[in-house]
């Protein structure tokens, strides 16, 4: 009863002194935010663009585009347009604009739905006919792609390379990887480098196009834009090869400072115990041939800054060093170069490793780590 008596009389002497709910005070109404209106889409295979108009007489600082309700892309200024590349596949995908203005204002979206269906191919530029290639680690890893990407693979040779399209094709393979070659990418087979195929793959780079360069064909990251002649791949080796009982594997611990192990590249390989760190085994013992194609780094001149010839050889040549021989710790080698998109350009991964074989008479017991390695990098760059 108590209780009761004083809540009574608190309300009475609220009402006495002329108190008000919250409900009767005014709150000034926000403007609202003008919408795009307008909103298209165009879709072809992972490409969409979508286009739209913008109220007039308005501040705009900038544009959301959402992709199921994320924001996968901010535009500065009044922009009316907008293309996406490389976008996941899916049935019934919105995409959404809004608006952003000077004053923080967001508005409302506008929404259209779509169907994004991947018509993609990875590529394997070969230098001739498949039936045609005589080496046999060349023969076993056309054998291998056309297994592996028998859905989502097509065989190129020089006489398509006019075919190539980033939107079609995201990244192509070249692997040479042959007895008695000379070193220097001129030498490499005549067709592959050709002034039109050699024009036309730098035209699809140029115009963000990926390669995966194996072996011997390392030295296209010259021509292909990639390194100055002077970076040149220097460690080079074609020879018949020889017996060996030893395990060939690739450190991907840079000096022991630079932990690449955990990279998508080497993703699902497993290691061996032949030195005190963990090392990717490639090729086991048995008749391999020594073909590298990749970089000593103790031997060029270098104008960027860095701790270390990796260092500096990574910041003038905008890559990383992701690998190099099993036994080596200090700084000198490069065997594997993961090169980063300048300008728009496309990428490229580069593995000149010897132990990197695709066919060993009588079994490779790590073959399963060669094809592995093979399938991240194509996948990395298909990304």
């Amino acid at each position: 009863m108590k209780k009761t008596y004083i809540l009574s009389a608190l309300v009475a002497m609220a009402l006495s002194s002329g108190m008000t709910s919250c409900s009767d005070v005014d709150i000034p109404d926000t403007p609202a935010a003008s919408k795009v209106e307008n909103l298209t889409s165009e879709v072809d295979g992972r490409t969409v663009t979508l286009n739209w108009t913008l109220p007039q007489d308005e501040t705009i600082t900038g544009i959301q585009i959402l992709r199921n309700g994320t924001v996968i892309e901010t535009l500065e200024g009044p922009q009316t347009t907008c293309t996406l590349r490389k976008e996941t596949p899916g049935t019934d995908v919105t995409y959404t604009v809004k608006i952003i203005y000077e004053d923080g204002r967001v508005s409302e979206g506008q929404t259209v739905h779509l169907d994004v269906v991947s018509n993609e191919k990875i590529a394997m530029l070969l230098p001739c006919p498949q039936a045609e290639l005589t080496d046999d680690d060349e023969i076993a890893t056309a054998k291998w792609f056309a297994e592996a990407y028998a859905e989502d693979g097509e065989m190129l040779t020089p006489d398509k390379v006019s075919v190539l399209d980033p939107d079609k094709y995201p990244v192509v393979w070249i692997n040479i990887d042959r007895e008695g070659l000379q070193i220097g990418w001129r030498n490499l087979p005549a067709e592959i480098v050709s002034d039109a195929t050699i024009e036309a793959l730098r035209s699809y780079v140029d115009a963000g196009g990926n390669v995966f360069l194996t072996k011997h064909a390392t030295q296209l990251t010259v021509p292909l834009g990639f390194l100055d002649e002077k970076f040149a791949p220097g460690i080079f080796a074609s020879g018949p090869g020889g017996e060996g009982g030893d395990i060939w594997s690739i450190n991907c611990n840079i000096g022991l400072i630079y932990d690449h192990n955990d990279s998508e590249l080497f993703r699902g390989l497993t290691t061996c115990d032949v030195f005190q760190y963990p090392t990717f085994p490639l090729i086991g013992p048995g008749w391999r041939e020594d073909h590298n194609c990749m970089w000593d780094l103790n031997a060029y001149q270098y104008t960027a800054e860095g701790e270390n010839t990796v260092e500096k050889f990574q910041n003038e040549n905008h890559c990383t060093v992701m690998a190099t021989w099993g036994q080596v710790v200090d700084f000198a080698v490069g065997g594997m170069l993961d090169f980063e998109s300048v300008n728009g350009r496309g990428r490229c991964v580069a593995n000149g490793l010897a132990a990197y074989e695709f066919y060993q008479p009588g079994g490779n017991q790590y073959q399963a780590n060669v094809e592995r390695l093979s399938r991240n990098c194509l996948d990395y760059l298909n990304k």
